[in-house]
């Protein structure tokens, strides 16, 4: 047995607290029911969860490689398979992104929205995809700098959900569970792999510049 229990203020007309104390009571269904179909999926969860990463080796300074990628919404004209990039940033270091890309196979466009909580001084840039691609239940990731003597090596790390009920859907009937796997990590890492390989030009070719 689970219960969920919420405490929260509720506005002084009668009317408009009746309507907030339903909204209430209806997501704490919702997020139970969240948890119980979690439940159900216990002995699939190790073939829907898959974590990996990427790394690259760049000759150039932390700060360079931590400013392209803190830069999401330039990324549209510099990164390829970046179409649109919005960002909302009210609050310094935590961004509300939202991008349109083409880095799925067929060059089909993917809509995602995201919120990224930036630490320059950590050289980190933690992220939680809010709406995702329709093959991915849920994803988030980070991007982390690791500076030494001569450069820095920069870590692309993502942990992944599939939705196993779109796998056929997006993928074909028959497509089974490994296939997918496979299918979303390449896609993924083709992604960050570039997204690196030109962090790195960004940092390297500026330290050339100014030498």
């Amino acid at each position: 047995m689970l219960g969920l229990r919420q405490e929260c203020g509720l506005p002084v007309a009668a009317a408009d607290g009746a309507r907030r104390e339903a909204e209430a009571e209806a997501d704490v269904h919702r997020r139970l029911a969240q948890v119980r179909r979690a439940a159900g999926w216990w002995e699939r969860l190790d073939g829907l969860l898959l974590s990996f990463e990427d790394r690259v080796r760049i000759e150039g300074p932390a700060e360079l490689v931590y400013d392209f990628l803190y830069r999401i919404g330039e990324w549209p004209g510099r990164v390829p398979h970046v179409e649109r990039a919005g960002v909302r940033e009210d609050v310094p270091g935590i961004q509300v992104v939202s991008l349109d890309s083409c880095a799925a196979p067929g060059g089909r466009t993917v809509s995602t929205r995201a919120v990224r909580l930036c630490f320059p001084h950590a050289g980190r840039i933690v992220y939680k995809e809010t709406l995702t691609s329709e093959l991915i239940a849920a994803h988030s990731g980070e991007w982390s700098l690791l500076p030494d003597a001569f450069g820095v090596t920069v870590v692309a790390a993502h942990q992944v959900m599939l939705r196993q009920e779109a796998v056929g859907r997006v993928l074909g009937a028959g497509t089974g569970l490994l296939e997918a796997r496979d299918h979303v990590r390449a896609w993924l890492s083709r992604a960050s792999t570039e997204t690196l390989g030109l962090a790195k030009w960004h940092a390297e070719s500026t330290v050339r510049r100014l030498r």
